[in-house]
C-alpha cells in the first residue's frame, strides 16, 4: 500500500477558484498520484484511504480523500491536465481506468 505524498501549499493565499490552477501549474505530482490511486483501485491493489496530504506553511497537515462519488469528476480533471501537457500515453491510461470503472 503506497503512502500518500505530501504536497506543501498555502491554502490561506489561494482562492477556491484558483485551486485547480495552482495544482495544474505546480503540482504535477498531484495528478500523477490520482492516476496511480485510481489504477490501484481498478486493479484491486490495496490502496491507502488518503489520496494526498496537503501541508500548510505552519506544517499543519490536511488529509485529502477521494470518495467514490468523486472518481468521475476527478478523472475528467486529470485528463484535462494530461491533455494540456500533451502526455497522451497517460490520457490513454486514464481512458482505460474510466472504462474499468463503468463495468
Amino acid at each position: 500500500m503506497p503512502d500518500p505524498p505530501y504536497i506543501h501549499i498555502d491554502p490561506t493565499k489561494i482562492l477556491q477558484q484558483d485551486f485547480d490552477k495552482v495544482l495544474m501549474s505546480k503540482y504535477d505530482m498531484f495528478y500523477r498520484r490520482i492516476v496511480e490511486y485510481m489504477l490501484n483501485i481498478v486493479e484491486n491493489v490495496e490502496e491507502h484511504p488518503i489520496l494526498v496530504i496537503l501541508v500548510d506553511p505552519d506544517d499543519v497537515e490536511y488529509e485529502m480523500q477521494l470518495p467514490v462519488s468523486g472518481y468521475k469528476k476527478t478523472l475528467k480533471k486529470t485528463m484535462e491536465y494530461f491533455t494540456t501537457i500533451e502526455e497522451y500515453e497517460t490520457c490513454d491510461l486514464i481512458k482505460q481506468i474510466q472504462k474499468q470503472l463503468q463495468k
